[in-house]
């Protein structure tokens, strides 16, 4: 259940998301891979805390996208689609859009949200907020990251979120890139809603590319 094009979320848990700019004629056709030794959405383990190996393929023209991204989780393999659009007005981004999860072999969890992510890049430090409005009975997501140019080109990378009825989270860790290899390290706490549930706390490394 993830994906990292809304606003400023990274991957974090992440896996690399990799967009190219293009003329609004032309059709961009973009791919990311990643590795990760934990799986972890919106605070919570998607992989009974093993490893994980994802990808996607992104196209573009003129600010619209469509795209599929792929993970394993426990027992199942899941298998998002998505689309919108993504731009900039007196130097806010945004980013609005559909996203269906699947999974493969539990159809019935199948769900759909709508999405909303605004940003600001002011230099040396990156601000976004997304909203993402669960359909038909899916629950609703808030989530604000920020990100801060650290030496040697390092980035520290903080979130928040609330996913409604289910819990809130946090999330903070520390990215860099190698040439086409970007690398992560991030620590993710999770409190849930309901009453006698455990927290969950990971550290979470993903090294991902994108072609």
């Amino acid at each position: 259940m993830k994906f990292t094009k809304l606003s400023l979320i990274t991957a974090v848990a992440v896996s690399a998301m990799s967009t190219a700019a293009v003329a609004a004629d032309e059709i961009s056709i973009s791919a990311n891979a990643s590795a990760t030794n934990n799986y972890v959405w919106r605070g919570m383990t998607q992989t009974t805390n093993n490893a994980a190996v994802q990808g996607g393929v992104d196209l573009e023209m003129a600010g619209f996208y469509l795209g599929t991204w792929a993970s394993n989780v426990t027992n199942d393999t899941e298998v998002d689609g998505y689309a919108g659009y993504a731009g900039e007005a007196s130097g806010i981004g945004y980013d609005v859009g559909f996203i269906r999860y699947g999974y493969l072999n539990a159809p019935s969890g199948n769900f759909n949200e709508a999405y909303l992510g605004l940003s600001k890049d002011f230099g040396a430090m990156s601000l976004g907020a997304t909203y993402s409005k669960g359909l038909d009975t899916a629950p609703d997501d808030i989530a604000v990251d920020a990100s801060l140019s650290l030496p040697q080109d390092y980035s520290l990378d903080l979130g928040w979120g609330d996913y409604d009825t289910y819990g809130t989270r946090y999330s903070a860790g520390v990215s860099k890139s190698f040439d086409k290899i970007d690398f992560s390290v991030a620590y993710h706490n999770y409190t849930p809603d309901a009453t006698g549930a455990a927290d969950q706390k990971n550290v979470v490394l993903s090294v991902g590319t994108g072609f």
